[in-house]
C-alpha cells in the first residue's frame, strides 16, 4: 500500500502541475495544520521565495516569513495599510488564509495586476491561486473608456441643433438625437432599430433609401433638397448623408438643415445637376428630386478622366482603385518616385494628360514635387480619409474640368490601331500581343514591354485580339479578362478553337485584378496557361514571358 500511495501522490502532483500550467497561474495548497502540500514552480513569478522554502512540508508561517523577508509584503497585503511588524503581518496573512473565501487584486512594482484567490475547504485544506490579470484589467479600462466615449458622443449628438439620425450598414436606424425626434414628432424608441419607413413615408423614404444606399456603397456624400411631409409650413430642407467608419463598420450619418441658410449656385461647368449647396467652402451636389440618388450627372462627367495613385500601401492602393473605378475614372498605381517619374515620362511622350494624382501622406515629398512640376492636380490623404473622403475630394477636384471627351480619347491612342503598327522584328513569333481596354494600363504595358526590349501590339477588345492573333501569330498573348465586345475568357476559347494544331497553341496569360480562386479557375478552364496580377511590374511580366516563351529574351537581347 505504501508504494501505491506514493504512486497516487505522484500522479496527483503531476495533475496539479498540468492544471496550473494550463491556466497560467501559481498554485499553493496547504493542509489543516497549515503545512504546504503542493507549490508549483510559477509561484516564483509572483512571490520572492526560493524553491527550498516552497517545498512540501514547510509551515505556512515560515513560507509567509520568507515572503516578507524577500520584500513581498506589499504583494500579499490584505488591506491598504497593513500590519506594522513582521509578526503582525504574518498573523494577519494566516487569518486571511483561514477565511472560507478571500479575493484581492493588487498592482505590483512592474505595473502588473495580480489577483490572489484564497479558499478554505470543509476538509481543512486551503488553496491559494495567484494569477496575472493585467490584460483583463486593460480590457476593463478600455471598456470603461468606450462606454464613456459612447456616452459623450450621445450627449453631443443629442445637443446638436440640427436633426440627425445614424444608420448601420444594413441601413437600420441605430441613433437619433432629440432635435430629430422633435422634428418628426416621434419617440426615439419607435424609430430605433427600424428602417427609413419608420421615419418618413412615401416618396421621401424611397429617395432617402436610395441616397443612403449610394453613399454606403461609394463613400461619396449626397444631399437632397426636399421638404418633410409632416411639416405643415412646407419648409424646404437639405438632407445630407455621408459615410463614416471603417470597412465592415460603416455608418451613414444623415442631418436635416434649413435650405434658407445655404448659398445655392449653378455648377461652373453647366452640367445637368440642378444646383450645388456650398457650405464652409465645400460643395455637395444637390440632386434633382426626380434623380436624387446616384449623383449620375456628376459621375458621368468623370468618365474618361485619368488618375494616378502613388502609395506603397497595398490596402490604400486597393481601396483607392476600387473607389476611382466606380467613379468611371481610368486609374493606375505606382509605388515610389522612380516609378512615378517613369510613368509620367511615358504619358508625356504619347500625349496623355493625367488629370489627378492621389498621393498617400506616407510617401516621400518627391512624389508631390513631380506632380507639381507636371502641373497635375493633387489630392493627399491618409488611410482614414481614404475611407471617408476620397470620392468627395475627387468630385470637387474634377468637377470644374470641361474637357471634350472625343479629343481626350484621341489623345489616348497608344499603338492600338492598324494605322500605327509597331516595327516588328523578324520573325513575327517574337511579338507580344496585349489585350487591354484601359488606357492607363495600356501605358503600363507599353512602358514595361519597351523597357524589356520586346515588340508588342495592343488590342482594345476581345474581338480585336482574336483578329490580331490570326493575322500576327504572336509569341504570347497577355489577356485582360474584363474586355468589351468579347471578354477575355471567351476570346481565349475562340483562339483555342481556331488553332490549327499543337504548334499553333500560343501561350495565353490571364491578367487579373484580384487573386480570386474562381477567376483563376475560369482562366484555366478557358484554356489559359497562367495568370498574373495587376498592378503589373516589370519583374512579373519578365518572369511570365521567360517561363512560357524563353526565346523572347534572345530576340530582345539580339
Amino acid at each position: 500500500m505504501g508504494g501505491e500511495a506514493m504512486q497516487a501522490a505522484t500522479l496527483q502532483s503531476s495533475m496539479l502541475d498540468a492544471v496550473s500550467e494550463a491556466i497560467g497561474a501559481a498554485l499553493i495548497v496547504y493542509d489543516r495544520n497549515d503545512q504546504l502540500v503542493y507549490v508549483n514552480r510559477l509561484v516564483g513569478n509572483y512571490l520572492p521565495v526560493s524553491l527550498q522554502v516552497a517545498r512540501p512540508g514547510t509551515r505556512l508561517r515560515d513560507f509567509l516569513g520568507a515572503v516578507y523577508d524577500g520584500g513581498g509584503r506589499d504583494r500579499m497585503s490584505a488591506g491598504e495599510g497593513g500590519a506594522a511588524s513582521r509578526e503582525e503581518w504574518i498573523a494577519e496573512q494566516i487569518a486571511v488564509h483561514w477565511r472560507e473565501r478571500f479575493d484581492s487584486q493588487r498592482r505590483d512594482a512592474n505595473n502588473r495586476w495580480v489577483r490572489f484567490s484564497k479558499r478554505r475547504l470543509p476538509s481543512g485544506y486551503g488553496i491559494c491561486i495567484i494569477s496575472d490579470i493585467t490584460e483583463q484589467k486593460k480590457r476593463e479600462e478600455q471598456w470603461r473608456a468606450d462606454v464613456e466615449r459612447v456616452q459623450l458622443t450621445e450627449e453631443i449628438l443629442d445637443n446638436l441643433p440640427h436633426p440627425v439620425f445614424v444608420q448601420d450598414r444594413n441601413l437600420n436606424v441605430v441613433a437619433v438625437n432629440k432635435s430629430f425626434c422633435s422634428r418628426i414628432g416621434a419617440r426615439a424608441e419607435s424609430v430605433l432599430g427600424g428602417a427609413l419607413d419608420g421615419i418618413c413615408g412615401g416618396d421621401l423614404a424611397e429617395k432617402l433609401r436610395r441616397a443612403t444606399r449610394h453613399v454606403l456603397e461609394t463613400g461619396a456624400p449626397a444631399a437632397i433638397l426636399t421638404e418633410l411631409p409632416s411639416d405643415p409650413a412646407g419648409e424646404r430642407i437639405v438632407v445630407r448623408s455621408q459615410r463614416v467608419g471603417k470597412p465592415g463598420r460603416y455608418f451613414i450619418v444623415t442631418s436635416f438643415e434649413a435650405a434658407s441658410v445655404q448659398l445655392s449656385v449653378e455648377p461652373a461647368d453647366g452640367s445637368s445637376v440642378d444646383k450645388a449647396i456650398v457650405t464652409a467652402g465645400a460643395s455637395y451636389p444637390v440632386l434633382p428630386e426626380n434623380e436624387c440618388l446616384r449623383v449620375e450627372a456628376e459621375v458621368a462627367k468623370l468618365a474618361g478622366h485619368k488618375a494616378l495613385v502613388v502609395t506603397m500601401d497595398r490596402d490604400f492602393e486597393a481601396k483607392s482603385l476600387k473607389t476611382l473605378e466606380r467613379l468611371g475614372i481610368d486609374v493606375c498605381c505606382v509605388r515610389n518616385p522612380v516609378e512615378e517619374d517613369a510613368f509620367l515620362t511615358v504619358a508625356r511622350s504619347v500625349g496623355v494628360k493625367i488629370d489627378l494624382m492621389i498621393v498617400d501622406t506616407q510617401m516621400d515629398m518627391k512624389c508631390l514635387e513631380l506632380a507639381v512640376a507636371e502641373g497635375i492636380a493633387t489630392v493627399t490623404l491618409d488611410g482614414f480619409q481614404l475611407d471617408t473622403e476620397l470620392a468627395f475630394l475627387v468630385l470637387n477636384k474634377l468637377a470644374a474640368k470641361d474637357e471634350a471627351r472625343a479629343v481626350a480619347t484621341d489623345d489616348w491612342e497608344i499603338t492600338t490601331t492598324e494605322d500605327r503598327p509597331p516595327v516588328l522584328p523578324a520573325p513575327a513569333r517574337s511579338l507580344v500581343l496585349v489585350a487591354e481596354d484601359n488606357e492607363i494600363n495600356q501605358i503600363v504595358f507599353s512602358q514595361i514591354l519597351e523597357g524589356l526590349g520586346h515588340a508588342y501590339r495592343i488590342a482594345r477588345d476581345g474581338a480585336e485580339v482574336v483578329r490580331l492573333w490570326q493575322e500576327l501569330k504572336p509569341a504570347i498573348v497577355l489577356m485582360d479578362i474584363t474586355l468589351p465586345v468579347i471578354n477575355g475568357f471567351d476570346a481565349c476559347r475562340r483562339i483555342r478553337e481556331l488553332a490549327a494544331g499543337p504548334d499553333d497553341m500560343t501561350p495565353v496569360i490571364g491578367v487579373l485584378v484580384q487573386a480570386f480562386d474562381r477567376d483563376r479557375e475560369e482562366c484555366f478552364a478557358a484554356g489559359m496557361n497562367d495568370v498574373i496580377l495587376k498592378p503589373l511590374s516589370p519583374d512579373a511580366v519578365d518572369a511570365v514571358l521567360a517561363q512560357h516563351v524563353p526565346d523572347l529574351r534572345v530576340v530582345a537581347a539580339g
